[in-house]
């Protein structure tokens, strides 16, 4: 990687950690694109040379906040049920946190077909649950015989249809509480169907 390439790479974290910075003190609809230039020292040109709105800026902080989420549920020592319900959990709490009007933003950009940010997310979400649910079949805690291929893309497609009732509803209902009881109950006896009891695991004394 040339400077000039090295250059540009910090000018954009610089951004983003100026962005991140702004809006957690004083909320998205406090904050402008000048605000976020100006706290970066870069002209307003130069912010939009990496990003197209101020709703790209959030994207991208809340991407490294999501990849810490997966760790923790990675390394969480519960059962594959409890590893989705933290990573879908910790992730819901989050975009409550962001604010209503961001989520509903993100809803309206990402229906557009020339949209590509939101799809990407919902690609990461898919690759997210699917890891974990392929972990636990490598590690015999679910059979092989599991269709995962479509019950990963059932479980983004639940929490994706919370968080669009969620903005739908001008914020009515509560995710949270929602997403939780999903998981407390359909998700948890859903994936017990598939559960190998130790004693047909190889090796495994019964």
């Amino acid at each position: 990687m040339g400077k000039r390439q090295i250059a540009a790479l910090q000018t954009r974290k610089n951004v983003i950690a100026a962005a991140d910075k702004l809006i957690s003190g004083k909320g998205f609809e406090n904050v402008t694109i000048s605000d976020i230039a100006a706290e970066a020292g870069v002209a307003i040109g130069t912010f939009y040379t990496y990003f197209k709105r101020k709703e790209d800026v959030v994207g991208e902080i809340a991407y490294s906040n999501f990849a810490a989420m997966q760790e923790k549920s990675r390394l969480s020592d519960g059962d594959v049920t409890d590893k989705i319900t933290s990573f879908l959990t910790d992730s819901m709490r989050y975009i409550v946190d962001t604010g209503l009007r961001i989520a509903q933003q993100w809803v309206k950009n990402v229906v557009e077909p020339q949209e590509e940010d939101g799809k990407k997310k919902l690609l990461y979400d898919f690759g997210v649950i699917k890891e974990i649910l392929e972990d636990a079949v490598s590690k015999g805690e679910l059979s092989k015989d599991m269709p995962i291929d479509w019950i990963h893309q059932w479980i983004v497609a639940e929490y994706y249809g919370i968080v669009s009732c969620w903005c739908i509803m001008d914020g009515a209902i509560e995710p949270t509480e929602l997403l939780e009881g999903f998981c407390r109950t359909m998700l948890k006896n859903s994936l017990a169907c598939y559960v190998q009891l130790k004693s047909e695991i190889p090796g495994e004394k019964r």
